[in-house]
């Protein structure tokens, strides 16, 4: 009878101490996880850059266990990539990349050495992967509220201009428009692009002024973008509706450069008065101004990061049916896409 029941004993040991060894190795493992975060800290695009670090650095205060490395991609696929090749050396656990146009190389390249990626601001087609993970919304999601929402001004014209950046990210939200101007009987007179970080709007807006459209969608990435051609507009006296189909004036300190004439963008929910209002002053008081929905974007990264164990992060994530954030919330997530809707929104 001492026989067993001090075998007993003995295998409840062993037990207890098996489960104090793994529940031990969980928590090391999540408190080592290391973050390699590929952003445009420097040139046009550095507002973005700067707010998604804002939003992260607040996160970390919340979670002293995670650790992160901090790259410049100044904005461009050449300085991304060679920001991924640094941050390689220093073997982090999954990346973070923002921009279109820096994170579509990273990604195949993320792809290639097996590693994780975590990207946001980026709304172009074919970005996710096996290893490269969206935490944004996508092109389908910038143009429909355009073409949906009650305050379209789009339900009562016929005739678009179509004026957006050459590059991947505004390249696929036009040819969205494209595709719904087709399916409700809209014809667009004028579609063309503009170089990248373009500060001369008049030829282009000029044409398509000509072109005698109904009303004008625009869509830029940088700041600088959005108000030269807002700017442009109220010089050039368009008089029809004007949208953004991005979301580049929903940040608080662009807009409030932006000329004084009406017209339409997008926003998150983060972005509308009375949502999230907890973040918004906790980013206040650290900051001393107003969060940007890129800067809630890399604070409900790092909480989306640290919810999972180092050991399988790839899982994880994979796992993920809903993510809940101050951004807002991605349901029905698949293909790696964690989605977060978007509302059109009248500016003055």
């Amino acid at each position: 009878m001492k026989i067993v029941i001090g075998t007993v004993v003995v295998v409840l040991i062993i037990g207890f101490a098996w489960y104090f060894q793994k529940n031990q190795k969980q928590v090391v493992d999540n408190e080592s996880i290391k973050i390699g975060a590929i952003l445009a800290l420097s040139g046009p695009s550095a507002i973005w850059g700067e707010s998604v670090r804002n939003g992260m650095n607040l996160a970390f205060e919340d979670h002293p266990e995670l650790s992160v490395i901090y790259e410049d991609s100044k904005g461009t696929a050449a300085d991304g990539i060679t920001a991924y090749q640094n941050l390689k050396l220093k073997d982090p656990d999954i990346f973070v990349s923002a921009l279109s146009i820096v994170s579509i190389p990273l990604a195949s390249l993320a792809k290639d050495d097996k590693k994780v990626m975590l990207i946001t601001q980026s709304a172009a087609n074919n970005i996710t992967n096996e290893y490269a993970y969206r935490y944004y919304t996508d092109a389908d999601h910038f143009a429909l509220p355009s073409f949906e929402s009650e305050i379209s001004p789009l339900k009562n014209v016929k005739k678009l201009a179509v004026v957006y950046r050459n590059d991947e990210y505004a390249i696929s939200v036009a040819n969205k428009i494209k595709q719904l101007s087709a399916e409700q009987g809209k014809e667009i007179v004028f579609f063309e692009s503009y170089v990248p970080n373009e500060a001369d709007f008049s030829t282009i807006l000029l044409k398509a002024k000509q072109a005698n459209p109904e009303a004008l969608l625009f869509i830029p990435t940088p700041p600088s973008e959005s108000l030269g051609i807002l700017k442009k507009v109220e010089e050039l006296k368009f008089n029809i509706p004007i949208i953004e189909v991005s979301n580049v004036q929903s940040d608080p300190e662009t807009q409030a450069k932006a000329p004084n004439i009406p017209f339409y963008t997008n926003q998150f929910a983060f972005s509308i008065p009375g949502n999230s209002e907890s973040f918004k002053q906790r980013y206040k008081a650290k900051y001393n101004k107003e969060p940007n929905f890129v800067a809630a974007f890399g604070y409900d990264m790092v909480n989306l990061i640290a919810s999972c164990d180092k050991n399988d992060i790839k899982g994880c994530l994979d796992n993920k049916k809903e993510v809940t954030g101050v951004t807002g919330t991605a349901k029905n997530i698949k293909n790696h896409d964690i989605v977060i809707p978007m509302y059109l929104t009248k500016v003055h």
